[in-house]
């Protein structure tokens, strides 16, 4: 279904139409139609409506109250110049269905069809007034087209039009929902295909691809004066699970520590599975004092579910940290985060290795950044 904006602008462009016939019928019908010039209040009236309409729709007052009342004045002016030219033989008839078919489709069925009935009920009204000798008949049309219709005349005409008029609004609305609701549906799909392209298909977290986005992103708001750290995360002893129990065993693990990873870290951060068995972890307006403490915490959780695995010789992390600078680029920063890791891992992994902190942050100075509490487990359902 298309957004309030976008009806919206649908609805600024097709009321133009109004303004088109209105200065047609001021301009142009007074040529083809003899006296028809001495109507040409009622289209400027109607073209002074139209303009007010426009103004109306750019503001975004009224929403469908407004277009169905815009539309009674279109079927008003269309039936008072079907009048004028010879209601039962005239082509003009053809603007009750223009103006319906425009509304429907803008606007929707429902004030499609309303319309439908209120053209119906003027054209109905003109005939057969027309037909009673209350009105003359097509005071304006050419001689030959100017002959009174009979009743049965009338009635045929009448029960034409509101067949013909009813049913195209009825189609023409449901054709139209069908394909609001297929452009609905795929936006969705495409919504939906947006966000599996961010994540990792086994552990659920954002792949490689996303991190290396949003990394860029906060980079920009480093070059601003907002801290940053970044946390690399090396699994200790993963291959010989995969040597030893196989693949899905380590799959299971990496399953299971991609959940610990989440419930350890804020909305605001951005884990992300890296590749194989590296996870990265972007901690946005973090201190250098709470950043560490999240890289402890993360290591904890990774050892939680190693030693569920395997209490002896469990599955551990060693955890690199590295601070953001100025002037720093991704694969740098990133780059700085896995040495450290390395660096952990030398040392006997299952521990933390942290670059000292950049000279312009206050590791004590919290009034920089957020204050970053012990996250809550929160329910984070996974794209499926």
């Amino acid at each position: 279904m298309a957004t309030h904006g976008q009806k919206e602008r649908l609805q600024l462009l097709a009321a133009w139409s109004r303004i088109v016939l209105g200065l047609t019928a001021l301009g142009l019908l007074p040529l083809l139609y003899d006296g028809l010039e001495t109507a040409w209040p009622i289209f400027a009236g109607y073209v002074a409506a139209a303009l007010v309409g426009q103004v109306l729709i750019y503001k975004g007052i009224g929403g469908d109250t407004r277009s169905f009342l815009g539309g009674v004045v279109d079927m008003a002016a269309v039936a008072f110049l079907v009048h004028r030219v010879g209601s039962m033989g005239t082509m003009l008839v053809a603007l009750f269905y223009f103006a319906v078919i425009v509304h429907t489709l803008v606007v929707g069925r429902r004030v499609g069809v309303g319309l439908a009935l209120v053209a119906t009920g003027l054209y109905g009204g003109v005939a057969f007034a027309e037909q009673a000798g209350v009105l003359p008949y097509g005071p304006n049309a050419p001689q030959w087209a100017a002959t009174r219709p009979g009743a049965t005349d009338a009635l045929v005409g009448v029960a034409l039009l509101s067949a013909t008029l009813l049913g195209s609004a009825g189609i023409v609305g449901l054709l139209a929902s069908r394909i609001r609701e297929r452009e609905a549906e795929l936006r969705a799909l495409a919504a939906r295909l947006e966000a599996l392209s961010q994540r990792d298909p086994l552990t659920q977290l954002y792949n490689r691809r996303h991190l290396m986005e949003r990394l860029d992103a906060e980079l920009a708001r480093v070059r601003r004066g907002r801290p940053l750290a970044v946390v690399m995360l090396d699994l200790d002893r993963f291959k010989r699970v995969n040597d030893e129990r196989g693949h899905q065993q380590g799959d299971e693990i990496l399953g299971a520590i991609a959940g610990a990873l989440r419930d350890a870290t804020r909305e605001v951060d951005v884990p992300g599975r890296y590749g194989g068995d590296e996870f990265l972890v972007l901690l946005p307006d973090t201190s250098a004092a709470s950043a560490r403490q999240v890289a402890e915490r993360l290591a904890a959780a990774v050892r939680e579910v190693g030693e569920r695995f395997d209490a002896e010789l469990p599955v551990t992390a060693s955890v690199g940290l590295a601070f953001a600078r100025p002037g720093d680029e991704a694969r740098a920063l990133i780059q700085r985060a896995d040495q450290r890791s390395y660096e952990a891992k030398q040392a006997g992994g299952d521990r933390v290795a942290a670059e000292p902190a950049p000279a312009e942050w206050d590791p004590e100075d919290e009034s920089r950044v957020r204050t970053r509490e012990t996250p809550q487990r929160v329910d984070r359902r996974p794209v499926r």
